[in-house]
C-alpha cells in the first residue's frame, strides 16, 4: 500500500493518530516532515483528493508559509477562507446582516467533516501558534507588543476556534495546553479589537471545563480588570458569571443527597465562594458594576407606541433604512468576515451594525444583572447587599423598572408578531433582561435588613403608621438610616412591582418571576405592616382571585401564588378575611382546596402558612381571632381538621423521598414536621405516628414511616452540617429552632418503647439496623 494511502486508512481508522506521525514513521532514511505543510504541495493535493477534505490541506500549508510582518494581507485572507469552511454563510447585503443561514443535515456533516480535517491535519497549532505569538512575553510588555496590524489576525483565529467548539462538542477537552491559552486569551482582554472574541473563547473554554476556574490562578488579574472599559467589563461578566456560579460545584445538580454526600467528601470546596471573595476584594468592581446598570440607555421608545414588540419592529425598520442609505446594498459577507466587534465608538475602522451593537449593551446588561444576582447567593450575601444598597442600587433599578414595557403582546389585528410564534407569545429582545432584572430585585430583599429601601419616602411614611397601629403585632422599629438610598417619586420599587403583576396575563411567564420579587420582600420575619401595605394595594385579592377564576396550569406560575400567599396571611388575621371575600362561595373553597391538594409540592408553604397561623390564633390570639379562625374562616377550618391534616402530612410525606430531595421539595420535609411539632405541644404526637402507621405508601417497597425515618436522617445531616444557616428556617416560621432539632432527635429516638418515636411503630423488618 503507498504512503497515502497508509495514512488516509490510519487517519480515518482512529483520530489518536495524526497524518505526521505515521509519515515520520514511514519515511526511514529520508527528510523528516515535522510539519505536514513542509508537504510537496502535489502530495497536499493527492491527500485532499483522497480524503475529500475541501481543500483544507494546500490552505493550512498557505496560512503556515504566510506568517510574517510582510505577508498580513496575505495571512487574513487566507485565515478568513479557513473560516468560511466552518460556516454555512451566504455572501448577501447588509441590509440583511451577516447571519449563518439555516443549515440542512448534509451542510452539517460537510462542516463537521471541515473541522475534523483542520484538527486531524494540525491546523488547530497553526491558529494557535499565529494567536499567541507573543504569549512568552512578560505581562507588563504585552501592550507594546501586541501590534496593532496582528490584532486583526488574532481575531480570525478566536472566530476559527469559537467555531471549532460549536461544531465538535470534544474540541474542549482535546485543546492542547488549555491553562497556557487562557492566561494568554485573558491578556488580550484589554484590547478592544479582540476584547470580545478573546471573552467569547475563555467562556468557551471554561464551559467545557470540569472543575471552576480558580480566578486567583490568572495572573495579573487585578490590572487586567483595570485596564477595561465599561464596556468591555460589560462583556467581561459572562466569564465572571461561569467562575462565580454554583451550576459546576456538585456533580448532581439537583439532588440535595447527593450533593450532601459530595460535601462531605475529603477535599471538597466551593470554589465559587474562593472566586467571589476574590473579586469582592477588587474594590472598585461592584461599584463599576452598578455604574453600568445606572447610566447605560439603549431600549429604543417610540412616542403613541405603547405595545414592546412593536416598539422593537418599528425601530428595525428604521433602522434598516438608515443602513440602506449608509451602506448602500453592495456590502457583501467578505467584507465583514472575521473582523472585530466594535464595543467602542469612537473607533471607525471596526465595523459593527448599530442594530448588532444595540443588541450586544442589551446582552452586556442582562449579564451584569446576572453577575451581580450571583454575589447575592454566596456566602458574602450580607455583606453584598448592604453594599448594593449602599451604592444606591435600589433607585436606580426603580428608575430602570419605570423604562420598561411589560405589554408584549396587542389586541390589534395590525401587531406584528416575531416569524414562527403565535399571537400570544411573549417573546422579545427584553425578556431576558427584565428575568434577570426581577431576579437581582428577588436576591436582592432575600432576608436583608435593606428591603424598605424597595419604598418611597411617603411609602416609608405610610408604613410606620400602620406598624404604630399594629398593636401586639408592632415591630420594634421600621426606620432606613439613610432615606436618600430610597426609591425617589410617590410610589417605590416594591408598589410599581406589584402593579405590574396585577396587570399580567393569568399565564404570564412573568408572573412567576414578579411574585418571587414581591414575596422575597415580605420574607424572613412575617411584619404585619409589610403584609398590611400590600393587602392595601389589592394583592391578595388580585393573587387569590386569579387562582379560583382560572384555569392555572404552568407550575411556575402556581408554586409562585401560592408562596406569595402565605406569606401575605402568614398570622394575619386581616388577611385571612380579605381571603374569605375572595372564596365568597362553596365553589371557589372547593376549587382553591382541590387546587392545594392537587399541587402539593407547589403549594406546601401556604400549607405551612395555614397551620402556623392557626395556631398562633389558637394559642396566642384574641378570643376573636381564635373563634374566626376555628368556625369562621374556610382556610382555618379546613387545616384545623385532624383528618384533613393527616391526609396533607401523608401526602406530603408520600410526594418525597431522599433520592428525589431537591432545592425545590425539601420544603415538604419541613411544612410535615411542622405539622408534628404542634402535634407534640399539644400531647398528641403518637396520634399522629399511629394514623401514619397504616397509611399506604405511594410506591416501592416499605412504608410512609419508614420513609419519613429516612428523611428525617437526611435533614439532620442537610440542616445541622456546620456551614448552614438556620435562622432562616426560625424567623420564617416563629419556632425555635433547637425545637425543631429536639422533635427530629425524638422521632428518631432508637427506643421503641417510647411513643413518640417513629421506630415504635415500625415492622421488625423496617427497623433500622446498627452497623
Amino acid at each position: 500500500m503507498s504512503l497515502l494511502g497508509v495514512s488516509c486508512q490510519k487517519m480515518h481508522r482512529s483520530k489518536q493518530f495524526s497524518i505526521v506521525h505515521l509519515m515520520n514513521q514511514q519515511q526511514s532514511g529520508l527528510y523528516m516532515f515535522h510539519d505536514i505543510w513542509q508537504l510537496p504541495q502535489h502530495f497536499l493535493q493527492a491527500l485532499d483528493y483522497k480524503l475529500q477534505s475541501n481543500g483544507i490541506p494546500l490552505l493550512l500549508q498557505r496560512i503556515a508559509n504566510s506568517r510574517g510582518a510582510h505577508t498580513y494581507t496575505q495571512l487574513a485572507d487566507a485565515l478568513k477562507q479557513l473560516l468560511r469552511s466552518l460556516l454555512n454563510l451566504d455572501s448577501i447585503s447588509m441590509r440583511n446582516t451577516y447571519i449563518e443561514t439555516s443549515t440542512t443535515l448534509d451542510d452539517k456533516i460537510k462542516l463537521k467533516a471541515n473541522c475534523s480535517s483542520i484538527i486531524e491535519l494540525g491546523g488547530v497549532d497553526i491558529v494557535l501558534k499565529i494567536l499567541m505569538n507573543t504569549s512568552v512575553l512578560p505581562w507588563s510588555e504585552l501592550a507594546s507588543h501586541e501590534l496593532e496590524e496582528e490584532l486583526p489576525i488574532k481575531n480570525i483565529c478566536l472566530d476559527i476556534l469559537k467555531r471549532m467548539f460549536l461544531l465538535d462538542e470534544k474540541f474542549g477537552d482535546e485543546l492542547p495546553y488549555p491553562n497556557d491559552i487562557l492566561n494568554y486569551l485573558f491578556t488580550i482582554l484589554v484590547h478592544p479589537k479582540t476584547h470580545v472574541s478573546a471573552a467569547q473563547t475563555i467562556e468557551l473554554i471554561l464551559n467545557t471545563r470540569k472543575e471552576p476556574l480558580n480566578l486567583s490562578l490568572v495572573p495579573n488579574l487585578k490590572e487586567i480588570l483595570g485596564f477595561l472599559d465599561d464596556k468591555a467589563l460589560s462583556n467581561f461578566c459572562q466569564i465572571l458569571s461561569v467562575t462565580i456560579s454554583d451550576l459546576d460545584t456538585f456533580e448532581h445538580k439537583s439532588s440535595l443527597y447527593q450533593q450532601n454526600k459530595q460535601k462531605r467528601s475529603k477535599g471538597f470546596f466551593a470554589m465559587r465562594d474562593t472566586n467571589q471573595e476574590m473579586l469582592m476584594m477588587q474594590t472598585d468592581l461592584i461599584p463599576r458594576l452598578v455604574s453600568i446598570i445606572r447610566t447605560t440607555s439603549y431600549q429604543p421608545r417610540f412616542p403613541g407606541i405603547v405595545n414592546e414588540l412593536d416598539t422593537w419592529m418599528q425601530w428595525i425598520d428604521n433602522q434598516m433604512a438608515e443602513e440602506d442609505e449608509t451602506l448602500g446594498t453592495t456590502s457583501t459577507l467578505d467584507d465583514f468576515l472575521g473582523e472585530p466587534v466594535n464595543l467602542y465608538d469612537d473607533d471607525p475602522q471596526m465595523h459593527i451594525h448599530h442594530s448588532l451593537k444595540m443588541a450586544m449593551q442589551l446582552i452586556h446588561k442582562v449579564e451584569v444583572f446576572y453577575v451581580l444576582g450571583l454575589f447575592l447567593i454566596g456566602k458574602q450575601r450580607k455583606k453584598m447587599q448592604k453594599q448594593l444598597a449602599d451604592l444606591k442600587l435600589v433607585p436606580a433599578l426603580s428608575d430602570i423598572f419605570d423604562n420598561f414595557i411589560w405589554k408584549c403582546t396587542s389586541s390589534k389585528s395590525g401587531t406584528r408578531q416575531l416569524r414562527g410564534h403565535n399571537s400570544s407569545c411573549e417573546c422579545s429582545p427584553e425578556v431576558a433582561l427584565k428575568i434577570q432584572f426581577l431576579r437581582l430585585v428577588h436576591s436582592l430583599c432575600d432576608h436583608s435588613e435593606h428591603k424598605h429601601l424597595m419604598l418611597s419616602r411617603s411609602e416609608l411614611s405610610e408604613l410606620r403608621k400602620i406598624n404604630s397601629g399594629a398593636g401586639a403585632l408592632k415591630v420594634d422599629s421600621i426606620d432606613v438610616p439613610d432615606t436618600s438610598l430610597m426609591c425617589r417619586g410617590n410610589r417605590g420599587l416594591l408598589s410599581k412591582v406589584a402593579d405590574v403583576l396585577k396587570k399580567e396575563p393569568t399565564a404570564s411567564t412573568f408572573r412567576f418571576w414578579l411574585a418571587r420579587a414581591v414575596e422575597s420582600y415580605l420574607r424572613g420575619s412575617t411584619c404585619y405592616a409589610d403584609q398590611t401595605f400590600l393587602l392595601r394595594r389589592g394583592l391578595l385579592q388580585h393573587v387569590a382571585g386569579n387562582l379560583v377564576d382560572n384555569d392555572i396550569r404552568p407550575k411556575e406560575i402556581l408554586q409562585s401564588s401560592f408562596d406569595l400567599l402565605g406569606e401575605l396571611v402568614k398570622f394575619n388575621i386581616d388577611a385571612f378575611r380579605q381571603f374569605d371575600n375572595v372564596l365568597c362561595s362553596l365553589n371557589k373553597q372547593r376549587k382553591m382546596v382541590e387546587m392545594v391538594e392537587r399541587n402539593l409540592v407547589d403549594s406546601n408553604m401556604f400549607i405551612r402558612s395555614l397551620i402556623l397561623s392557626l395556631e398562633r390564633f389558637q394559642i396566642g390570639g384574641t378570643d376573636g381571632e381564635c373563634r374566626y379562625a376555628c368556625e369562621e374562616s374556610s382556610l382555618l377550618k379546613y387545616i384545623g381538621s385532624f383528618e384533613q391534616q393527616m391526609s396533607c402530612l401523608q401526602k406530603l410525606i408520600n410526594v418525597i423521598s431522599v433520592k428525589t430531595l431537591t432545592q425545590e421539595n425539601v420544603s415538604c420535609l419541613n411544612t410535615a414536621l411542622v405539622f408534628l411539632m404542634f402535634g407534640h405541644k399539644k400531647g398528641e404526637l403518637n396520634h399522629y405516628l399511629e394514623a401514619l402507621k397504616y397509611c399506604p405508601v405511594r410506591s416501592g417497597d416499605g412504608t410512609v414511616l419508614a420513609n419519613f425515618r429516612d428523611l428525617l436522617v437526611f435533614w439532620q445531616e442537610h440542616y445541622l452540617h456546620k456551614d448552614k444557616d438556620c435562622s432562616a428556617l426560625e424567623r420564617s416560621s416563629r419556632i425555635k429552632f433547637e425545637n425543631w432539632k429536639e422533635t427530629v432527635s425524638m422521632l428518631l429516638s432508637k427506643d421503641t418503647s417510647q411513643d413518640t418515636s417513629i421506630v415504635h411503630y415500625l415492622p421488625e423488618h423496617d427497623l433500622p439496623r446498627d452497623n
